[in-house]
């Protein structure tokens, strides 16, 4: 939940780091990553996207899939680098795709979108395109998506339909809505229980999304949606959820069993004309940071999230640096970003072992709007607590804030605490805990504009820091 000021106090630094870079209670270690193979299952899918267009190379970057430790991919299949004779298909990009994702626990979803332009009417092939639109086109599409299907069937269960058709070219509601259904039924043709996610919307279009749903539900079809994607680009990343509420009343008002998923979202390492959230002067650093409070927000609300992309892209004209690795001109791997080893760290503590408490009980006392949810070991018990200032862009200072915490019903048997982004774990001191019954008291924790942890340390998995 988002806290309102509750008390306004000038708390102590003692303790605090000299400049806000580190911490001076004692460092314990560090998170241990986890491969992708060693997780059972998790809230997280990396963005695998653009390798249908060449923008990244998939034989580049592999190395570094596994080990970030995320359970999904999300990736686009440009039907016109499989179908480049009609009727013939030529799978073999993308059958050594999948099939190292999966040898590496790692499942690919599918997002069925882009066109062909051997087809007059065929759609197009770039951000915005449109959709295929004569019979003879639509078609050739729905026997292409048969195909593919048939073909990944038992690796791959999710398919999403198109990208962004809200923006550019795209399509109109109805125009969507009318493709949306022929698609889903192709793909539910061959696999009868695959997912199908739908809308893939450029921000959160509330309107869009409502009027497709309702072209839908006026056809008898809703029964074909399972989840409504959406990629909430924002600069400050708790700034989105207002609106991303207002999606949800909407798809809940026509169906209670369809459910959201935030489907791409990221934020650029440096200033350049980067596409979205260009025009600002972002590093390393308040990437890192946007990275982790984007999907900690996302799994605070029970959203499945995906972060926009595992890769620098190469863009014709620009290099997207989205990604959590950095690009050379070459598309080969520079090196692996901060933000890369802080969503190792999310991805090493964060999966289906905890589960959240909702309404979780506690008083803060800060100067700034923060966060804070909190989540409990399925197997212990004890629990994990998130927070962070959210009020601001990500910035790149490091200066932190010390703030006292009452958890009403808190259950820790040795509590530490955590620097997600650094990777770090320290030991709370014990003149800055105290506890009565289920009642916790904890003093002087710093925070910043970064998510830090409360955690048991059992729920943490770690390993000595490198000399």
């Amino acid at each position: 939940m988002k806290v309102k000021l509750l008390m306004c106090i000038v708390l102590s630094t003692v303790g605090m780091a000299r400049g806000g870079e580190g911490i001076e209670w004692p460092c314990t270690g560090k998170i241990k990553p986890r491969l992708a193979a060693e997780i059972h299952a998790s809230n997280w899918s990396i963005g695998a996207e653009t390798m249908d267009r060449d923008y990244t190379v998939y034989e580049n970057w592999k190395p570094y899939l596994g080990p970030l430790g995320f359970k999904k991919a999300r990736i686009q299949v440009g039907w016109a680098k499989t179908e480049k004779q009609k009727g013939r298909y030529d799978w073999e990009w993308l059958d050594k795709i999948i099939t190292d994702m999966v040898a590496q626990g790692v499942e690919p979803w599918v997002c069925l979108c882009y066109g062909n332009s051997l087809y007059s009417q065929g759609g197009g092939t770039l951000l915005g395109a449109s959709i295929p639109a004569d019979e003879e086109a639509l078609q050739a599409w729905e026997k292409f998506v048969k195909a593919m299907v048939l073909r990944y069937k038992d690796s791959i269960d999710e398919w999403e339909v198109w990208n962004e058709p809200n923006h550019g070219k795209g399509a109109t509601p109805e125009a969507y809505a009318h493709f949306l259904i022929r698609t889903a039924q192709a793909v539910r043709s061959v696999q009868q229980d695959a997912k199908i996610l739908a809308m893939s919307l450029a921000g959160v279009d509330v309107k869009y999304a409502s009027q497709v749903l309702q072209s839908v539900a006026t056809q008898g079809k809703l029964d074909l949606i399972d989840e409504v994607t959406y990629h909430p680009y924002s600069y400050n990343p708790d700034a989105s959820y207002a609106a991303v509420e207002k999606l949800r009343q909407v798809v809940h008002a026509c169906s209670s069993r369809i459910r959201l998923r935030q489907g791409e979202n990221g934020a650029p390492s440096e200033r350049r004309k980067t596409r979205a959230l260009s025009n600002h002067d972002w590093t390393e650093l308040s990437q890192a940071k946007w990275a982790l409070r984007r999907l900690l927000g996302d799994l605070g609300r029970d959203i499945p999230s995906s972060y926009f992309a595992i890769m620098d892209m190469k863009y014709p004209d620009e290099m997207n640096s989205k990604g959590l690795l950095k690009a050379n001109d070459d598309k080969t791997v520079a090196y692996a970003k901060p933000a890369y080893h802080a969503l190792a760290s999310l991805a090493s503590v964060f999966d289906d072992r905890l589960s959240r408490i909702a309404g979780y009980k506690y008083h803060a006392t800060c100067l700034e709007s923060l966060s804070l949810f909190a989540y409990e070991s399925k197997d212990s018990g004890k629990q994990v607590v998130t927070v962070w200032f959210d009020a601001k862009i990500p910035s790149d200072s490091n200066e932190k804030t010390p703030v006292d915490f009452v958890f009403e019903q808190g259950d820790f048997d040795n509590p530490v605490y955590v620097d997600l982004r650094e990777g770090r774990v320290y030991d709370i001191p014990s003149n800055k805990w105290s506890k009565e019954g289920k009642k916790w008291v904890f003093r002087d924790i710093p925070c910043y504009d970064s998510p830090i942890l409360i955690a048991d340390r059992n729920s943490i998995s770690c390993e000595a820091l490198e000399e």
